[in-house]
């Protein structure tokens, strides 16, 4: 449910923003509200998750979550609504997700063996893609009858329900907590020395290191495809159920790729896996740089999404099994603040080039397209390949 909440988010924020104004950097922040969060409270998020029961910190998330969509609701049914106030509340709402990824993440750990990691992600992975799917159908569902605001609401239940079931689970599970040595000295004393414990374990760890620096270039040209909503609602000028199939479109990629994604890990090693996902995602941006017409941005973003779904499974498999439980939360979040907080700095430039290239954000896919090339080649060629086999450092 809190899935499906995100999945409605990706429509039903930007089309708010629409509502206000047509400038495609509004537009393209306004689809990147994880990354901004991961940019406010990446670094603090995984020493704190560290500290506490997960399953705790996954029931506050939700309920900050289901609060900003509220707020979001009220604010778009009074039509009172400032595009700042809209971004500022996308942003909190980005924060708690960031907390609620670093916290889902040690909870899987515990939950499942080191062979059934990569299982439980393609799963979580399937439900996440989805809520791709079936949340912008909601939304443009609910927003063409009922208004934005009632999507708006429908985003705010989800988190509400998802809520719940989170708390009956909590209410009955002792088996997950925090180590003791994590817990002394309450949450805030000590928080540096622990980050610094993790960051030294990232960079000691090369092939996680270099990953993770490739990954945060990509992001970079990834971060184009906040740009979606915009191209095909302005720059086609497609009415609502048509942006909703293109949007829907990454969710039944992404499904697709999440149920793909462990039989071709039994196949492929983990990092030419990654390497050649990334290489997939370039070519359909480059796609998308030339598409015309609807169905061509629907396809080159279902491919586009399957590659990236793929190589998110198989990364966090690989650094869920790499990562000692006690290190896991700081060590996911340092790794992905460095790399989701360039989604909100490609955004920014996506839409820079957009705007100088007359608001045609043709030419900022096809930028990124190309760039994505060759820097995975660069990676793989000068990097990649000779970590592959790498075992963790010892600590």
């Amino acid at each position: 449910m809190s899935l499906l909440g995100d999945g409605c988010a990706v429509l039903a924020v930007p089309l708010l923003v629409l509502h206000l104004t047509r400038d495609p950097l509004a537009a393209g922040l306004a689809a990147a509200p994880r990354g901004v969060g991961y940019l406010l409270v990446g670094l603090p998020a995984g020493p704190i998750v560290d500290r506490l029961n997960p399953w705790a910190v996954l029931v506050v998330m939700d309920v900050m979550r289901a609060g900003v969509f509220v707020a979001l609701a009220v604010l778009a049914w009074l039509g009172s609504a400032r595009l700042w106030v809209i971004l500022a509340l996308a942003f909190v709402a980005g924060s708690a997700t960031v907390f609620f990824d670093a916290a889902l993440t040690v909870a899987v750990k515990d939950l499942f063996p080191r062979d059934g990691l990569l299982r439980a992600n393609s799963v979580l992975e399937t439900a996440a893609q989805t809520s791709l799917v079936l949340g912008p159908a909601l939304v443009a569902a609910i927003a063409a009858t009922v208004g934005i605001a009632g999507a708006l609401l429908l985003n705010a239940a989800t988190f509400a329900v998802s809520l719940l079931s989170l708390a009956a689970v909590m209410r009955g599970d002792d088996a997950v907590r925090p180590p003791r040595r994590a817990r002394r000295g309450g949450i805030a004393q000590g928080l540096g020395g622990d980050f610094m414990e993790g960051l030294r374990y990232l960079i000691a760890f090369r092939p996680l290191l270099v990953l993770t620096v490739i990954q945060t270039m990509l992001n970079l040209c990834l971060a184009v495809d906040t740009l979606i909503v915009y191209f095909a609602r302005v720059t086609l000028e497609l009415p609502l159920p048509q942006v909703s199939a293109v949007v829907a479109g990454g969710g039944v990629g992404g499904i697709a790729g999440a149920v793909m994604a462990a039989g071709l890990a039994a196949r492929i090693r983990a990092l030419p896996l990654i390497a050649s996902g990334i290489a997939i995602a370039a070519g359909a941006l480059l796609v998308m740089g030339v598409s015309t017409s609807w169905w061509h941005l629907l396809v080159a973003n279902s491919v586009q999404v399957w590659a990236v779904i793929v190589v998110s499974v198989v990364n966090r498999s690989t650094r869920q099994a790499w990562v000692p439980r006690d290190l896991l939360g700081r060590v996911t979040t340092t790794g992905r603040a460095l790399f989701i907080t360039a989604t909100p700095v490609g955004a920014v430039l996506a839409g820079a080039v957009t705007r100088a290239f007359g608001d045609d954000p043709r030419p900022a896919f096809l930028g990124a397209g190309a760039l994505m090339i060759v820097i995975i080649a660069a990676g793989w060629l000068v990097a990649l390949r000779r970590y592959d086999a790498a075992p963790p450092p010892q600590r």
